[in-house]
Formats: structure tokens, C-alpha cells, sequence
């Protein structure tokens, strides 16, 4: 997420999931920047997901994990840290339902 195109990104988020047999997480990775000194992986996050069959809850406390336990983000003149966790919860909400969308088809 940057606020003009060609800056930087105030958030950056990617993430990658698979499958078990029977239709649930076996592995998550999900990795973050601009919240810390270097990207971040959010491993409470991926935790949650292992194990679990996906769905929009499953998604948002995902997204709740990433912006509140793994990271803690600077304030800086561009982005204030809760804006930036802001930015975390949504986007990770985001890539995640991207990345089983992925998976599922693969």
C-alpha cells in the first residue's frame, strides 16, 4: 500500500498457503514490510492458520494476529504505527484470501 504510485510502500504483504488432503492449512508463510527494520514474517499469524479450514473468520483473526502480535511497527512522518497496524490487519486479511483462492485451484 503506498499513497502515490512509484513510493514506497507504507505496508507490504505476501503470503503463501497450502493444503492438506483434506482441505486445510498444512503450511502458511506470511511476510510483511514497512513494519519493522527488515520484512517481518508473522508467525502467530501463520500459526492460527495450520490446522484450520479457511474461512472469514479464520482470515480476520489471522489479519488481527498479524497487526497485534507479530509487529511492532515505527510511526514515522508518512504513517503512524496504528495506522500501519491498520494497514497490516487488512492487507493480511487480503493476501491470505488471495493465497488459498491459489491453492485450491492448484
Amino acid at each position: 500500500m503506498a499513497r502515490r504510485h512509484g513510493d514506497y510502500a507504507l505496508v507490504g504483504v505476501a503470503a503463501i498457503v497450502t493444503f492438506d488432503p483434506r482441505g486445510r492449512c498444512k503450511e502458511a508463510r506470511i511476510g510483511l514490510l514497512s513494519v519493522g527494520d527488515g520484512p517481518v514474517l508473522a508467525t502467530e499469524a501463520a500459526k492460527l492458520l495450520v490446522g484450520q479450514a479457511p474461512s472469514a473468520e479464520l482470515l480476520r483473526a489471522a489479519g488481527e494476529a498479524a497487526a497485534t502480535r507479530d509487529i511492532d511497527p515505527p510511526s514515522d512522518i508518512h504513517a503512524s504505527a496504528a495506522y500501519r497496524r491498520q494497514l497490516v490487519a487488512v492487507l493480511t486479511r487480503r493476501a491470505l484470501a488471495r493465497a488459498f483462492e491459489r491453492a485450491a485451484k492448484a
